[in-house]
């Protein structure tokens, strides 16, 4: 279905039409509690969602052992983690419309790149 939808748009492109494949769709890709965050991360990708950097993530001294890793998986999108027993993380996306989607996920040893717990829309505001 996606390899469709891109050839479709890639057709329509070709043929002078204004439409590319990241306008395709912006809506939340399907997403349940429990996938791995990686796997939600690429839906959001595919979808057009673009992340959005957050640059105090960059700071050595505030960069802890999961901060690290989830940086070196090129997670630049992270907004931080918070240990409460086990590490809480929160990613973000944003949207051509401007919309905003948090992702949270829990991070475990056995799965590191975390599994996702929840995540809210936040409409942009007029």
């Amino acid at each position: 279905m996606v390899l469709l939808k891109r050839i479709i748009a890639l057709g329509l492109l070709a043929a002078g039409v204004g439409f590319a494949p990241s306008t395709l769709a912006q809506r939340v890709p399907r997403l349940h509690q429990g996938m791995s965050y990686a796997e939600a991360r690429q839906r959001l990708l595919d979808r057009g969602w673009q992340p959005v950097v957050n640059p105090a993530m960059e700071n050595p001294a505030t960069r802890t052992p999961i901060v690290a890793y989830l940086l070196s998986q090129g997670y630049s999108e992270l907004m931080g983690c918070q240990l409460v027993g086990v590490q809480i993380c929160t990613f973000q996306f944003r949207n051509r419309k401007g919309h905003l989607l948090e992702i949270a996920t829990v991070n475990l040893p056995v799965l590191p790149g975390g599994t996702v717990t929840s995540w809210v829309l936040r409409k942009k505001s007029p």
